[in-house]
């Protein structure tokens, strides 16, 4: 009977260490495929200068990538890849899903999150919901990355809905502390 115990007590130990490993393993990565958070412009190729840059932020720039490598996430269709960089490092990699005319549906959104769970395990928030166009979504904090993956349906806005008929959604992967500092940067 002891033995049992200790067992599963082990099991369970083994089991939470494993799945707090799997978080670790964002900062561990530090980015998403080949771009790592922290390089600069010119250590990423296949980049274009977004016309649209916020004025808010004058020491961010965004920039477009239109390499091929990335015309799929576990074989969903890629929209668009955005990097932003703040005073020249990467801090914000933003995957875009669904356009119109095609929206991000949620056999899509569940393939993603799937193969999300089993790279950085189930130890998940749910993403807070203010705006009420969230219909799905994941977020994985780890210390120095955070991860999220959001569906949205824009016409669902409490306060602004939008008419767009279509749902999209992204994979958002941003460098806490360089966005912090960009932040703080404001005030």
């Amino acid at each position: 009977m002891k033995l049992r115990i200790i067992c599963t007590a082990l099991f369970i130990t083994i089991s939470q260490l494993s799945i707090g490993q799997s978080i670790n393993d964002l900062d561990i990565k530090n980015g998403f495929r080949n771009f790592k958070l922290g390089t600069s412009p010119s250590q990423n190729k296949n980049l274009i200068k977004d016309e649209k840059q916020n004025p808010a932020f004058p020491n961010v720039v965004t920039y477009k990538y239109y390499g091929k490598d990335l015309e799929t996430i576990f074989s969903i269709k890629v929209e668009s890849v955005k990097l932003s960089f703040y005073k020249n490092r990467l801090f914000s990699i933003s995957i875009n899903f669904g356009d119109f005319g095609k929206s991000f549906e949620l056999h899509e959104y569940n393939t993603i999150l799937s193969t999300l769970k089993q790279v950085y395990g189930v130890k998940y928030q749910n993403p807070s919901n203010d705006e009420g166009i969230i219909t799905n979504g994941a977020i994985w904090d780890g210390k120095n990355v955070k991860l999220e993956l959001l569906r949205i349906d824009f016409s669902k806005s409490f306060t602004n809905p939008k008419d767009y008929g279509h749902i999209t959604g992204y994979i958002h992967v941003m460098d806490k502390n360089i966005t912090k500092e960009m932040f703080e940067s404001q005030f």
